[in-house]
């Protein structure tokens, strides 16, 4: 355990599941999100400050990111939890149900920010497994949405995501992905935008940065693990890293306080590539 202006910093946390991505931890520098998945990200102590599109700067403690939106987070020597939701956009569907103000694009300020937060907390000062963790982090989101709101997905969609994710090096072409479902290639790309927020071939260079993390969780160095991913090389990853995340794949894996990488067990008897 190290110190982050005198306070105690754990290991930092990051749990990799094919439905959702968290990470638990500080960051040292800000963020320029505009990633494929929508965003939650709830502050454990102190208030962290976002830049909106239009310059406007604001603080919170918790807010809600819709995949696609490019926002700065400066989340100075604060703890955060970062949760990363399912693509086809239920969970984001769900939670901005209980978010208590919409500004610039993001929502901010959830009505159960304590709860989470002590939840969180307590998941960062005492890790679980990947299961475990992933059963409460399931509950918790059910819990703190006030009120149900049904998730209407599309199958074909459903079905594209299948397979890019089974094809993780084949990269399978959009006129290719568009016959297998029955659509032209126009009207996938339209639904596949309405239904997760972005773009597909944004979506697919999400999930290469997915499978890279599985592949480091598993020992992979991160050249290897990127070229296992269907990266180009390490400089193609690193270059997607930043631009989705903001940061540098480096500081997260360069941590003073250490990163620890959880996976689902049953990866680790999987072919990733």
């Amino acid at each position: 355990m190290t110190t982050l202006i005198g306070k105690p910093v754990y290991p930092s946390l990051l749990y990799l599941w094919d439905k959702r991505t968290l990470y638990i931890g500080p960051m040292f520098e800000p963020l320029r999100l505009s990633q494929a998945a929508a965003t939650l990200l709830v502050s454990l102590d102190e208030a962290v400050f976002i830049t909106l599109s239009d310059s406007t700067v604001m603080s919170c403690r918790s807010l809600l990111v819709p995949a696609g939106q490019s926002i700065k987070i400066d989340t100075g020597s604060a703890i955060i939890a970062c949760c990363y939701l399912d693509v086809m956009g239920c969970d984001y569907a769900r939670l901005k149900s209980q978010m208590q103000r919409y500004e610039g694009g993001v929502y901010l300020h959830s009505a159960n920010e304590n709860l989470l937060s002590q939840t969180c907390l307590s998941w960062y000062h005492s890790p679980l497994s990947s299961d475990e963790l992933f059963l409460q982090l399931d509950q918790l989101l059910s819990a703190v949405v006030t009120a149900f709101l049904p998730c209407h997905t599309d199958v074909r969609i459903e079905t594209v995501i299948r397979l890019i994710k089974s094809q993780v090096n084949a990269v399978p072409s959009v006129d290719a992905l568009a016959e297998a479902v029955g659509l032209s290639r126009s009207r996938l790309v339209q639904l596949f935008k309405q239904q997760t927020g972005v773009p597909i071939r944004r979506y697919r260079l999400w999930h290469r940065l997915y499978v890279t993390a599985l592949r480091m969780g598993q020992g992979e160095s991160l050249t290897d693990a990127a070229i296992g991913a269907g990266f180009a090389d390490s400089s193609h990853c690193t270059h997607t890293f930043r631009d989705m995340l903001g940061i540098k794949p480096s500081l997260l894996l360069g941590q003073t306080n250490k990163l620890c990488i959880v996976i689902p067990s049953e990866v680790l008897s999987q072919d990733l590539s």
